[in-house]
């Protein structure tokens, strides 16, 4: 399709953008500004890298069709893999535990990178490709032809043409911090207008080493919650050491100590679980972070836009971390460059933008609708049904504590594995309006419904995604 490419920045994004790149132009180069480490260590870049992600299962599938043997390098490596295992995972949403049956329905496997070794990994394979070379030194800004309305390259230098370096396309992977609706402005297109919901998230995350013995999880989630706007996540990585990320929504502040950390694990934990983070020992400092606000730039309704350029990655969009979509997000987008690039249309940024947007919209509305519902963000101009579908959700996670059908359909679109809209169907919504009257009913007449009373075996508190 070219000659050259350029991605301007070596994150998570800019590296899938260049893999799918080196397809399609005889060369790309990756140009970044800070210094990368030749292991799998945080960035100063990074600042949220120390807290806990997650790698859905789908993002798992996606980067492995980027980058074949991933997986099983990860694996080697020592990265945590469940396989098909519930007995692994404690996943808690909304105040409601999701519970499965021992044996999941369908095959599930999932796997635990932290965000610097999934980056690292990622990052030696996108770098070894023959056509993809990585300059360490910062862009100032593109070269903007005015009169064909597009973008040709970059400067190294602001102003200085001398500096200027030729390119077919230009991809801005700079992240959250994203210049592009500046220049954007500055060319004479406009801002993209902005979608935003005000989630306030305080991050406090404590590596700790707990014995192996005490806990048979390696992956613990307590969302926060209507009452409780306090949330935990525990991961078991592949240095044998646990992250434990608290976090406050709505700008709740969460725990500034292990200690407090554990004293949130007493409340909003079960008990062995709370007893086996105790029984840790606390490595190295707190982690602290905050992220403010979710965003998505609509690019895809923007009526003029230059050509030679697109935005990827959290330039464009940006998720509330604590669902731990974001990564998966990222895959799915270079996915999309990838369908794009392939299809052979000139309007690359065009087609882009609205496959972006396919994708994103189900999974930012969503998040939306959990977020101003559940967890008390704030944004302008909210749909009056977002609270209806948030109260109607609330009830099918309810629901979902019980019955194993229930929160294996909601945790594997929640890993957006099966869908990327989480909607029930009729009959799913049938059983969840079926147990809910059931619990109504045996409580009118005090009494429990059989039907509806679990075995001990029945209700595993500890389900799969």
């Amino acid at each position: 399709m070219g000659k050259h490419a350029i991605v301007i920045g070596a994150s998570l994004a800019g590296l899938c953008a260049a893999r799918v790149l080196s397809d399609h132009y005889d060369r790309v180069t990756i140009y970044q500004r800070d210094e990368l480490p030749d292991s799998p260590d945080n960035r100063t870049a990074v600042p949220q890298g120390k807290h806990v992600h997650l790698l859905m299962a789908r993002g798992a599938a996606e980067f492995e069709g980027l980058f074949p043997g991933l997986l099983d390098d990860m694996v080697a490596a020592g990265v945590p893999k469940l396989a098909n295992r519930p007995d692994c995972i404690h996943f808690a949403a909304a105040g409601h535990v999701l519970g499965t049956q021992t044996t999941l329905r369908k095959e599930f496997t999932a796997y635990v990178p932290s965000r610097p070794h999934l980056e690292w990994q990622i990052r030696k394979r996108a770098l070894a490709i023959p056509n993809v070379e990585l300059v360490r030194t910062s862009v100032a800004e593109p070269r903007y032809e005015p009169a064909g309305e597009r973008v040709t390259g970059v400067l190294l230098d602001a102003g200085d043409e001398s500096s200027a370096v030729a390119a077919d396309l230009v991809v801005d992977a700079t992240g959250r911090a994203t210049r592009l609706p500046v220049w954007l402005d500055q060319w004479g297109f406009g801002r993209p207008t902005e979608d935003t919901v005000d989630v306030g998230i305080d991050y406090a995350t404590h590596r700790v080493r707990i014995p192996d013995e005490v806990i048979k999880e390696k992956v613990v989630v307590a969302g926060a919650s209507r009452e409780q706007p306090l949330g935990l996540g525990m991961l078991l990585y592949e240095d044998g050491l646990w992250s434990a990320t608290s976090f406050g929504t709505g700008k709740a502040v969460p725990p500034q100590s292990f200690t407090e950390i554990c004293e949130l694990a007493d409340d909003i934990l079960p008990p062995h679980l709370s007893a086996a983070l105790r029984a840790g020992e606390p490595v190295g400092d707190m982690a602290f972070h905050k992220y403010p606000m979710s965003r998505w730039r609509r690019y895809d309704q923007m009526t003029r836009f230059p050509k030679g350029i697109i935005p990827f990655g959290d330039a464009v969009v940006s998720f509330n971390p604590t669902y731990g979509q974001g990564m998966t997000m990222t895959s799915i987008q270079a996915g999309n460059l990838r369908s794009v690039l392939q299809s052979s249309d000139p309007d690359i940024a065009g087609r882009l933008a609205q496959a972006t947007k396919k994708t994103t919209w189900p999974v930012w509305t969503m998040n939306a609708i959990g977020d101003l519902a559940l967890f008390n963000a704030k944004a302008e101009d909210v749909p009056w049904w977002y609270l209806r579908v948030g109260n109607l959700f609330d009830q099918f996670l309810g629901a979902a504590e019980t019955e194993a059908d229930l929160a294996e359909w909601f945790l594997r679109r929640f890993s957006l594995l099966d869908s990327l809209y989480m909607v029930p169907d009729a009959r799913t919504l049938g059983r969840t309006v079926r147990h809910n009257m059931g619990l109504l009913l045996a409580e009118k007449f005090g009494r429990r419904s059989k039907r509806f009373t679990p075995s001990p075996n029945d209700r595993d508190p500890v389900p799969s995604r």
